[in-house]
């Protein structure tokens, strides 16, 4: 398995990158619902922190992601596979990547509206060129919490297609995206 896509199977970097996307995904969705209903304090900002944190890092991750994706080709549909499901297919996916930066840079303009950079932990904050806003920092918040609904949908119907490709057509959709999967 070489670092390039091929057109039977995604290359190491775009695996890699998947996986660690979709980790920081569920994280970053798992801390924002735990710390929602929090009082505000040093629990929910410590949380916001983490959660902040793993965001600035899955922006990054998926900015290469796409970039990568565009200099790569990307392997065909499986054979058999009905035009509806292609269509699907690749709305679901694009439709990820569109909510997925939607939703990190909502939370990167919650931060600069609200004065702030993008931490990544303890390491560095990378400091953002946008004014301090209240006014639109709610704004952003409002498409920051409205945008996690339906990508969390997208990311199930993602993740129960590949689940239906595998158990039930038996096909390489999944296979072609893991590691020692077959």
């Amino acid at each position: 398995m070489g670092l390039k896509n091929t057109t039977a199977e995604y290359g190491t970097l775009a695996k890699a990158l998947h996986w660690l996307v979709a980790i920081g995904i569920i994280a970053i969705i798992f801390l924002g619902i735990q710390q929602s209903d929090m009082p505000r304090g040093d629990e929910k900002s410590y949380i916001r922190y983490i959660h902040a944190s793993i965001a600035t890092i899955v922006l990054l991750l998926m900015t290469v992601r796409i970039v990568w994706r565009f200099m790569n080709e990307t392997p065909a549909h499986p054979d058999g596979m009905a035009a509806w499901q292609k269509t699907i297919s690749s709305i679901v996916h694009w439709g990820l990547y569109a909510a997925v930066f939607v939703q990190l840079t909502a939370g990167a303009f919650i931060a600069g509206t609200g004065g702030k950079g993008l931490p990544i932990f303890s390491f560095l904050t990378i400091p953002l060129p946008i004014a301090e806003d209240r006014e639109s920092h709610e704004w952003w918040e409002g498409i920051h919490e409205f945008v996690w609904k339906p990508l969390l949908v997208l990311l199930v119907i993602h993740v129960l297609g590949a689940l239906y490709n595998h158990f039930i057509k038996k096909n390489d959709v999944v296979r072609r995206m893991t590691v020692g999967i077959k």
